[in-house]
């Protein structure tokens, strides 16, 4: 029972750190194949204030060439310079030690408000993605200079195209 009060006692202390909240995710992607390619959207929100984040779809290889992205906010297209990093610390989410993503960076000023979703949608040749075998999207938040931790993520691997 002490237990019990203690942890009830720290998430009423500290309400950012209870339930997931305070932590921006992202929905399962929607998956469509077609016989070149595959294009799937994924939206991302929940994003806290006065944070950094990122936003992406990478792989343990190569980065997708060929690949397209298309960022929005609502019905409208949000103008970004897509840019590559690479993930570490991606174990606890994928089992994998790093991976290499294509993405869009968000600093606090330009995050999207509290009702506000930013949906993007990728489209991947099919060989491209038959050659990754597994594409992650991911949602990172900066806690430091350079350290990024990923809040949220999402697998998609060749057995569902």
């Amino acid at each position: 029972m002490r237990k019990f009060l203690f942890v009830v006692f720290l998430c009423l202390s500290f309400p950012g750190s209870g339930l997931g909240q305070g932590r921006a995710t992202l929905s399962s992607p929607v998956l469509k194949t077609e016989p070149e390619a595959i294009t799937f959207t994924t939206r991302f929100s929940n994003f806290v204030d006065g944070n950094d984040y990122r936003i992406g779809v990478g792989t343990t290889g190569e980065e997708l060439a060929g690949a397209r992205f298309e960022l929005s906010k609502g019905d409208s297209p949000v103008s970004k310079e897509l840019f590559s990093f690479l993930q570490g610390t991606a174990t606890a989410y994928f089992e994998v030690d790093e991976i290499r993503v294509q993405g869009f960076f968000f600093p606090s000023s330009e995050l999207p408000a509290a009702e506000e979703e930013l949906v993007l949608k990728v489209i991947v040749p099919l060989s491209e993605a038959e050659k990754a075998k597994r594409l992650f999207i991911i949602v990172t938040k900066q806690f430091g200079p350079d350290t990024w931790y990923i809040m949220d993520g999402a697998e998609i691997n060749d057995t569902h195209w």
